[in-house]
């Protein structure tokens, strides 16, 4: 499993002292040279939290601001965040209205991380996670993409291999530890992000342009 590349080590007894390690991170989806950012982060320990501005048109849930965190698990590879918005806009008129899903629903993205001093760069991998935390089933998204980037040869059989078995790794620790399903998620959302969940935001926030 090799979800960083060129990680620094963080020896024994040593992580919690590096809460509020600031880093910048860059963020786009692979075989893609556009990248956004860089963004306002902080890394602690395993985890970097970084966030963005979203534009007007989105809408927030209520007493919630267009600001949106998302978490990285940097040894998994795995990015995941609570949406802020409720609903948004496209440029062509359509609506996309996430009443449905709740305004405790995650969004889970499978990624690439490289690391260079203190940026990373994270890139999504295709295949998505939504996970509902009440009582209802996640659901697992676009498999036919991550198929298709293998079969036109822009995702190597290596590339895809490590990121099945991360991804496989990070459904057992964190959503189902035992073969049996249970009622609760085993440690969703991470108990590693509560110290990033509640800081206050990062830097002057950057918006994403839509």
């Amino acid at each position: 499993m090799n979800a960083v590349n060129h990680a620094d080590h963080i020896p024994p007894g040593r992580a919690l002292n590096i809460l509020n390690q600031p880093v910048e991170v860059m963020r786009g989806r692979h075989g893609q040279q556009r990248l956004f950012g860089p963004l306002p982060g902080i890394r602690y320990a395993g985890v970097v939290a970084y966030e963005f501005e979203l534009p007007d048109s989105f809408e927030p849930w209520p007493g919630r601001t267009l600001l949106e965190r998302t978490f990285v698990l940097l040894d998994l590879g795995v990015s995941f965040a609570n949406p802020c918005w409720v609903r948004y806009a496209k440029p062509d008129g359509a609506v996309v209205d996430r009443r449905a899903e709740g305004n405790d629903t995650w969004y889970v993205d499978l990624v690439t991380v490289e690391h260079h001093e203190a940026r990373y760069i994270f890139r999504d991998l295709f295949i998505d996670l939504v996970v509902p935390m009440d009582g209802r089933h996640y659901r697992m998204l676009d498999l036919d993409e991550f198929a298709d980037a293998i079969d036109n040869g822009s995702l190597s059989v290596e590339q895809a291999t490590d990121a099945l078995r991360r991804w496989q790794h990070f459904l057992d620790r964190h959503l189902h530890a035992e073969r049996a399903p249970v009622e609760n998620w085993t440690d969703f959302p991470p108990a590693a992000i509560l110290s990033l969940l509640e800081l206050p935001p990062f830097a002057e926030p950057v918006r994403w342009s839509d």
